[in-house]
C-alpha cells in the first residue's frame, strides 16, 4: 500500500509518498498554483495512494477535498495530534514531516487516530435540482 503525507508550507505543498517497509519515501514539492496542484492530483490518481493531511489543510487549501472528489481515499490527523507527534519527533523538515503524517496510516495504533474526509459538492456550485 502506498501512502502519500501532505505538508503545507508557507508557498508550497510537500507530499511523501512511502511505501513498503525498506522503501525509501518520495518526495515531492509543488507550488500552490491551481496547475500545480492539478499536476500534484493527476500525480497522486496515477498512484492510487491514501492521502494523510492534518485538519487544518483540508479547511485551508482545496487539494484535499479535489482529490476526495477523484475517488481517492483522504485521512485526516487532528492539527494538535500531529503538532505534538512533529514536536516530540523534533522535526523541522517539511517532507520529514509529511512522511510522518504518511507512516501514521500504516502504524495500527495511530491509524484509529485519523477521520475520513468525504467528499462533497465544491462550494461555489449550486445544486441543480
Amino acid at each position: 500500500m502506498i501512502v502519500c503525507g501532505l505538508w503545507l508550507v508557507r508557498r508550497r505543498l510537500v507530499a511523501a509518498l512511502v511505501g513498503p517497509p525498506g522503501q525509501a519515501p518520495r518526495t515531492i514539492r509543488s507550488a500552490t498554483s491551481d496547475d500545480a496542484r492539478f499536476g500534484l492530483a493527476e500525480y497522486l490518481a496515477h498512484a492510487g495512494c491514501d492521502v494523510v493531511a492534518t485538519e487544518a489543510l483540508a479547511r485551508t487549501d482545496p487539494l484535499p477535498a479535489q482529490l476526495a472528489r477523484r475517488g481517492l481515499t483522504i485521512w485526516l490527523a487532528d492539527d494538535q495530534l500531529a503538532a505534538s507527534l512533529l514536536g516530540v519527533a523534533a522535526v523541522r523538515d517539511p517532507a520529514r514531516a509529511a512522511a510522518i503524517l504518511a507512516r501514521m496510516r500504516l502504524v495500527p495504533a495511530w491509524r484509529t487516530q485519523l477521520h475520513r474526509l468525504m467528499p462533497g459538492q465544491p462550494a461555489r456550485q449550486l445544486p441543480l435540482l
